[in-house]
């Protein structure tokens, strides 16, 4: 039976544990696109960054699945920052229904062409681990950072399960830093794929440079193009170029190539065969084990490496929807999550081939601003530093949207396939 919440305390607990957790999508013209909510606030508001170009819409409605369930809720527009496609959201209602299964999935036969999936890992407890980091780990690090010192001296491997601000700042935008010459506040920034150059200005007034340097790289050190991890940074008395960025990027993926390599992150090495696949998700099987009690359940999102065949393969990232016993293994019912460009385009591939091209879509590929494609696990403390500098250039524009307008958001949710 659907229901519908509209207690100020039952909405901000779902906000707490499920809109800043999993997956939430938006409603833009009728479509569905992925939404980065960067943090919530007061209980009644979230942050999100909004995909396409900016609108002057009053009511928004976000979306996501859990336990079987779509949670539908409708917020009202409290501030806009038309730059950046951040919005400030106040949460009127959610109304809940039963989910469906999407149509457009593809079943594995046995026998017949088989889908593996290896190398798992709970995207959570990747930054958990770095609290443990062996000796092994800290001297490869520090042997990339004394090579790196060689050719810029004033450099640095920030490798920690602690954030600093400028990790909390990259960690939220998901971008590196990449600023030519800081004296220039319009034209400083090297473009929309880096942490903007107003954020960066902030940053920078809370953890104060050396007058002597006018150009900063920082680029974000990952698991698997992933999950940030730490960064590499470069300080430079003259500004710095596209040659310089890439430089210290191979020197970013070296650290994480090698880490990886040396079985640091504990990694479930099970070759798990995949019952079903879609556009946007999957389920397969894993037996029961320590790793497994630890690492899945439901909310929590996996990464892993999948084969689909000897050519096609690629890291992808999911969230787990639900987890059956059977005779023998559980089955993991997973929805992709934010994938990168390279997976996005392997997945559709064996999808057309297989189903057919656009067989099983559901929504078309959402226009998103660089850097607002990934949410990951965030506690408030990661996200205090980016939602206070966010909020602070908002145009608030107040309460809008009258009772009329949220009743007919509510009414005209329709039913739609998980």
């Amino acid at each position: 039976m659907d229901q519908i919440v509209k207690e100020t305390e039952a909405l901000g607990k779902i906000l707490q544990t499920l809109f800043t957790r999993l997956p939430v999508y938006v409603e833009i013209k009728g479509r569905s696109y992925p939404v980065k909510i960067v943090g919530a606030k007061e209980n009644v508001y979230l942050l999100a960054h909004i995909p396409g170009a900016a609108n002057p819409e009053k009511i928004r409605t976000l979306f996501l699945t859990h336990n079987q369930h779509f949670f539908h809720a409708v917020f009202t527009v409290a501030g806009r920052n038309e730059s950046t496609n951040l919005e400030l959201l106040r949460i009127q209602a959610i109304k809940i229904t039963a989910a469906k299964r999407a149509q457009g999935r593809l079943e594995l036969e046995s026998g017949g062409e088989k889908i593996t999936l290896t190398n798992i890992i709970n995207q959570l407890h990747l930054r958990r681990s770095l609290g443990f980091v062996p000796k092994a780990i800290d001297e490869i690090v520090q042997k990339h950072a004394k090579k790196l010192q060689e050719v810029y001296p004033d450099s640095l491997v920030y490798f920690s399960d602690r954030m600093d601000n400028r990790l909390r700042v990259m960690y939220n935008f998901e971008q590196s830093i990449f600023v030519t010459d800081r004296r220039e506040k319009e034209s400083g920034g090297a473009g929309p794929k880096f942490v903007p150059i107003e954020e960066y200005t902030k940053l920078v007034s809370l953890n104060k440079l050396e007058s002597r340097f006018v150009s900063e790289i920082a680029v974000l050190i990952r698991y698997k193009n992933y999950t940030p991890l730490g960064y590499v940074q470069v300080l430079s008395e003259k500004p710095m170029n596209t040659e310089d960025y890439n430089k210290i990027s191979l020197v970013s993926a070296g650290i994480s190539k090698e880490i990886i390599g040396s079985g640091f992150f504990q990694e479930s090495k099970e070759k798990c065969m995949v019952e079903d696949i879609s556009r946007s998700g999957l389920g397969f099987f894993h037996p029961q084990s320590i790793f497994f009690s630890r690492s899945f359940a439901s909310g929590e999102t996996l990464l892993f490496d999948l084969y689909f065949n000897k050519e096609l393969k690629g890291t992808f990232r999911a969230v787990i929807r639900n987890i059956t016993n059977t005779d023998k293994l559980f089955r993991v019912g997973c929805q992709f999550f934010n994938l990168n460009q390279r997976e996005s385009d392997v997945l559709k591939q064996y999808i057309d081939t297989n189903l057919g091209p656009g067989e099983g879509e559901q929504a078309p590929e959402a226009e998103m601003k660089e850097g607002a494609t990934e949410m990951s696990s965030n506690d408030g403390s990661n996200m205090d530093l980016s939602m206070s500098s966010q909020m602070d250039s908002m145009d608030l524009m107040g309460e809008s949207g009258t009772n009329s307008q949220i009743d007919e958001s509510l009414d005209s949710i329709p039913e739609e396939p998980i």
